[in-house]
């Protein structure tokens, strides 16, 4: 129950994020990604208050992160404990985004080979997903968009795997036409009314970008055309 409610505060989180990004879009604005993502919106403390705070919980996850590292050491084949390992070194890697940007990335990858040494016994969609994103923030995109159809496969009405998937393809791969085609079905698929706002709101903004933003050369509206192959905000979910 405890990682559901965190990984659904994630979503929540990302979806706000990236509702930002598509208004800038459909406003003619640029946005430049890094490697690690973009930073979350302050939150009204005085900048020296945010970054101590900001150090100060990404440097509590990453010793948290790494005290799990030693226990996965002596036991490599416990699922649960690769799988807590993967969500630790993710959110250290959250956490990077902003008190660290030059670790965000091999937190990332970390949490990549945690949540494959789940998956080599358990085709868990949440951990598909969770990974598929740690793989897209981490720029390894071959691996993300693989894994998430893998997952929508297995899955094709999981809510927060159809979010994430559109949220990559709109950063990845320019593709805003996909993206509203994986939000429409997330839209249609979700039970809980503020979900289906925020996914509509996606939706809304993204239309707004594609009519108003640059054109990729297959047609679609591009999200950010600077964008150079870096990973972007999206976020690891799951029901």
């Amino acid at each position: 129950m405890k990682n559901r409610q965190k990984r659904q505060k994630r979503i929540v989180v990302t979806m706000l994020v990236v509702i930002v990004i598509l208004t800038m879009v459909a406003s003619g604005g640029a946005m430049f990604f890094s490697n690690s993502g973009i930073p979350t919106p302050g939150n009204g403390n005085t900048s020296a208050d945010s970054t101590a705070s900001a150090t100060a919980d990404y440097q509590a996850k990453k010793a948290s992160a790494a005290a799990l590292a030693q226990q996965a050491k002596t036991n490599p084949t416990d699922v649960s404990l690769q799988t807590d390992l993967g969500n630790a070194y993710y959110d250290a890697g959250l956490a990077a985004e902003s008190a660290a940007p030059a670790e965000a990335t091999d937190n990332y990858k970390n949490a990549v080979t945690a949540y494959q040494n789940v998956l080599k016994s358990n085709k868990d969609v949440n951990v598909m997903v969770d990974m598929a994103t740690a793989a897209f923030k981490s720029g390894q995109n071959d691996l993300a968009e693989k894994t998430y159809q893998e997952a929508l496969a297995l899955k094709p009405d999981f809510v927060n795997g159809l979010v994430d998937y559109g949220i990559f393809l709109a950063n990845v791969k320019q593709d805003l036409k996909g993206a509203i085609a994986q939000w429409e079905k997330a839209e249609q698929a979700s039970t809980d009314a503020t979900e289906k706002s925020q996914i509509s709101d996606l939706i809304s903004q993204a239309q707004s970008g594609l009519n108003g933003g640059g054109t990729t050369s297959s047609g679609s509206g591009s999200l950010n055309p600077a964008l150079n192959g870096g990973a972007t905000n999206a976020a690891p979910t799951g029901q």
